[in-house]
């Protein structure tokens, strides 16, 4: 039987180096098999054909979750009913439903698995919540597991891009998936400003392997002009003095709400802050909450964001024409 640990923050290195080897152990057992490639398909309600949806909310409203396989705050997924499985997803449809949020940013998100249920959690969601269109990368798969990041959106992402990082044995694989989506604050504007949003996972083993995984992320990046969200699990705070949050931060384009924050934690009862919510300078921070709600081990962020100036015209002045 594969033990999963989940992936998360581990303080004590005897305790990471036996998640390490339960890893290694469970990609051993997993045999070979891997699941289909991972193929763009249209959510039902949501046609990857018909672009016209724009984004009408005077303020963007987004969330970030890690979705812990569905098990909520059990110890494995394996370990329970599929039935509690589907009930603990309900769970997490509802807060998204009750949120608001425009755009919803998902981790550990499996499609079809056996260690969760054997059914696909990402269109579970979609299904039970306005967010008819999603867009799932399935960066780790194997014969036990099928799961990576998502997004969900009430509208057709314009564009689409999944992308795994580099293997980082024995530790499963890590990504991103960005999607564009067109927002045009209360009909204002004379265009729709198209908007890159991210949902990331990064590695909780090591710091090396985390640097490497912001250098492809970064990479990418550096050819996308648009605003940008990036949200998700990045195992790692902005306290640590070599976090690879700060190469993102430090590097001047991305910000992110009160660093040094000692309310903001999302992991372990709140004692460590690993969800985030980046936001480029063309963007700003109107509200910021972890809600206290118990749908995984991790809990969720919700923001609520507004254009500001831009290099070459300002947002303010174009929303009071």
């Amino acid at each position: 039987m594969i033990v999963n640990i989940s992936e998360e923050f581990m303080a004590k290195p005897v305790l990471l180096l036996l998640k390490s080897l339960f890893i290694a152990l469970g990609l051993l057992v997993s045999q070979v098999a891997c699941a289909a490639p991972d193929m763009p398909s249209d959510s039902p309600g949501c046609s990857k054909q018909d672009q016209t949806g724009i984004l009408t909310s005077p303020l963007l409203s987004v969330v970030t979750l890690n979705m812990a396989h569905g098990r909520k705050d059990a110890l494995n997924q394996m370990l329970q009913k599929t039935s509690t499985t589907r009930a603990n997803l309900e769970d997490i449809s509802s807060f998204l439903s009750d949120s608001g949020a425009d755009l919803v940013a998902l981790q550990e998100a499996d499609a079809s698995s056996r260690w969760s249920g054997k059914f696909d959690h990402v269109e579970f969601v979609s299904e039970n919540s306005p967010y008819p269109c999603n867009i799932h990368a399935r960066h780790a798969k194997k014969y036990m597991y099928d799961f990576g990041t998502a997004l969900l959106s009430s509208v057709p992402f314009a564009n689409e891009l999944r992308y795994t990082f580099e293997p980082s044995p024995p530790t499963t694989n890590k990504g991103f998936v960005m999607g564009q989506v067109r927002w045009n604050p209360d009909g204002r504007l004379p265009e729709p400003v198209t908007v890159s949003v991210i949902s990331i996972h990064l590695d909780f083993s090591r710091k090396k392997v985390r640097d490497a995984q912001v250098a492809e992320m970064r990479a990418v990046l550096a050819e996308i002009e648009t605003p940008v969200i990036i949200m998700g699990d990045f195992n790692t705070d902005l306290k640590k003095e070599k976090s690879a949050l700060k190469a993102i931060v430090e590097g001047g384009r991305f910000k992110v709400y009160q660093p040094e924050s000692s309310v903001l934690g999302t992991y372990k009862s709140g004692k460590h802050r690993l969800d985030w919510i980046l936001i480029s300078n063309d963007l700003e921070f109107v509200t910021y909450e972890v809600a206290q709600a118990v749908l995984s081990d991790h809990q969720p962020v919700l923001a609520t964001l507004r254009l500001v100036g831009k290099p070459d015209e300002s947002w303010d002045s174009k929303l009071s024409e």
